[in-house]
């Protein structure tokens, strides 16, 4: 075997490690991982999820809405059936913005926040206000990844991927969320108010190519 060779497999070798350590870092900082599903049919309401394990085997969360002209959500806590937050939107001309309000376990307490996008013009960004925090979630212009960032201390604190079956069906989410000084539930209300905006976006993308034609 000559020198190339043993180079080439040294090098295969080496990177078949590096990646093994990498995958049990990231593991191990990974807290709690869902799979979103959006569901695929809603009639005069806004759009409505089902929140399993990351096997798809359990279902921990339902999202359901209400009929409203503004956006109006619930998180349903399965299978104790109690609903464990809420968020209602607030009518603004250009942007989105919303009232939270979630059930904080350790204070046996209901604690209210806010939710709001921000001006961008390429991707998206939201700030989020809750119990002292500053989340702030952005998405890179063309990205199916959102990323949520404590605004103090700049770790990442969670995150989504849209699946590419969003494309053909209808939409999926993979959140993974890698830090419990915030509720689960707070990424999940997150989730649903971009997904509501991207799709109302969409409509009025169409509607307007429609008017056209």
């Amino acid at each position: 075997m000559n020198l190339r060779k043993v180079l080439h497999h040294l090098l295969a070798y080496l990177l078949l490690v590096f990646t093994f350590i990498g995958t049990l870092v990231y593991s191990e900082n990974v807290t709690s991982t869902y799979t979103v599903n959006k569901d695929f049919f809603n009639v005069m309401k806004a759009p409505q999820f089902s929140i399993y394990d990351a096997s798809e085997q359990q279902l921990h969360y339902r999202i359901q809405s209400k009929f409203s002209l503004w956006h109006i959500i619930e998180i349903i806590s399965y299978p104790s059936n109690e609903v464990i937050a809420k968020l209602r939107s607030q009518w603004f001309i250009w942007l989105y913005a919303a009232n939270i309000s979630i059930f904080d376990s350790s204070s046996n307490q209901w604690i209210n926040g806010s939710i709001h996008k921000n001006l961008a013009f390429f991707g998206d960004k939201y700030t989020i206000v809750w119990n002292g925090k500053v989340i702030v979630m952005e998405t890179k212009f063309a990205s199916l990844i959102t990323e949520f960032h404590d605004q103090q201390q700049g770790n990442l604190s969670a995150e989504f991927r849209k699946r590419w079956i969003s494309f053909v069906w209808s939409d999926k989410y993979y959140l993974e969320i890698f830090s419990k000084e915030i509720p689960d539930t707070l990424y999940m209300l997150a989730l649903a108010a971009k997904d509501y905006t991207d799709s109302q976006a969409k409509k009025h993308s169409e509607s307007k190519g429609t008017s056209r034609n």
